[in-house]
This record gives C-alpha cells, sequence and structure tokens, in this order.
C-alpha cells in the first residue's frame, strides 16, 4: 500500500467512480504517482463493495433460515444439514456432467456468468446446479465398507458443556494431588 495522507484515502473512499478521482488527482504534487492512486482508490473501492455483498448474504441466509423455521425446521435438522453439506463437500468421487447433451462435446465453463456452461460446437447454453452432482452420494458413505463415516449426534451446547465439566471434575478428583515445588527445587540436598 502506498503512502497517501489519510485524508486524501477517506477522500478516495467517498468518491463514486474512478473518473471522479481526476479532480482529486489534479491537486496533487507530484503527478507520477497518478496510476498508483488510482490502483489504490480500485481496491479500496473493491473491498467496500466485496464487505456490502457478505454483508447482504448474511441477512439474506438468515431470512431464509427464519421462512425455514417458521416452515417447522429445527435447528438439529439444520445442523445435521450442514454436517452432510461439509461431508459432501470434501468428497471427490462425484460425477461431474462435462459433455453437451444436445451433441455430446465438451461443455466449457463460462467465467463471467456463474454456474453456467457453453457448448463451443452447437452453442447450446446450460445452467448447472452446483449441488446436483451430489444428489446420489451418501454424505455417510465414503465408498469404503471398513470405514464408513457415522454422524455424531446433535447434543445441546449446554448438556456438552456440563457433560464436558462432570468429566473434568471426575479426573481432578481421581488424579489430584497438591503441587511439591520444593521436589523440583531440591531445597533438601543443599543441607
Amino acid at each position: 500500500m502506498a503512502n497517501f495522507d489519510p485524508s486524501m484515502i477517506k477522500d478516495m473512499a467517498n468518491l463514486k467512480s474512478i473518473n471522479d478521482a481526476e479532480e482529486l488527482l489534479r491537486g496533487l504534487k507530484d503527478p507520477g504517482k497518478e496510476a498508483e492512486i488510482k490502483n489504490e482508490y480500485q481496491a479500496l473501492k473493491e473491498v467496500e463493495e466485496l464487505k456490502r455483498m457478505v454483508e447482504k448474504q448474511t441477512y439474506l441466509l438468515h431470512a431464509f433460515w427464519i421462512m425455514l423455521k417458521e416452515h417447522g425446521a429445527t435447528n438439529e435438522e439444520l445442523d445435521k444439514a450442514l454436517n452432510e453439506a461439509v461431508l459432501l463437500e470434501k468428497r471427490t468421487d462425484y460425477k461431474n456432467i462435462t459433455n453437451c447433451p444436445n451433441c455430446g462435446k465438451s461443455l466449457q465453463k463460462m467465467e463471467n456468468r456463474p454456474f453456467t456452461s457453453k457448448c463451443y460446437y452447437c452453442g447450446s447454453e446450460m445452467i448447472n446446479n452446483p449441488y446436483k452432482k451430489f444428489d446420489d452420494l451418501d454424505p455417510y458413505n465414503t465408498g469404503y465398507a471398513e470405514n464408513p463415516i457415522q454422524p455424531e449426534p446433535y447434543v445441546p451446547d449446554d448438556v456438552a458443556d456440563e457433560a464436558e465439566f462432570k468429566s473434568a471434575q471426575d479426573v481432578i478428583s481421581q488424579n489430584f494431588q497438591p503441587y511439591d515445588v520444593t521436589k523440583d527445587l531440591n531445597f533438601e540436598e543443599e543441607s
């Protein structure tokens, strides 16, 4: 990051576009820093936009969860679904649709359009559900008979905390002996 006057960075953050930065740049003593300032301004704007997008997505996901709860979903069901999603994302044995359903040639992902693939041979486009590849997979079965993944039962936080506290008390009551620092410092040997 370039060394800029903090007031200039504040002014840059309040600008609406790169073109608005031109007026700010006219007051510079060193015109050679123009490109550096434009890059810094662009980076600040991109970070602000990403923060706004993440905030919007956070609110949207929370709204979806509120709607699901109103339709009878429970926290335990959400925990189970999250666990399954994490397990499925770790899998690599799924099948991707890589061929065009019209002509059978290879599909190409379009970088500027999420979830979209295009066949450059026949021109057809497909919007792909990113989770369809997991439809036939059991998240708890890795495919190895000797090592299936077992889901952990849901335990509410207060119950888990109480069990951990009781376990710690049991360990302390069985093994606790006061620490005697004189043995470490060998006080008895000096006499």
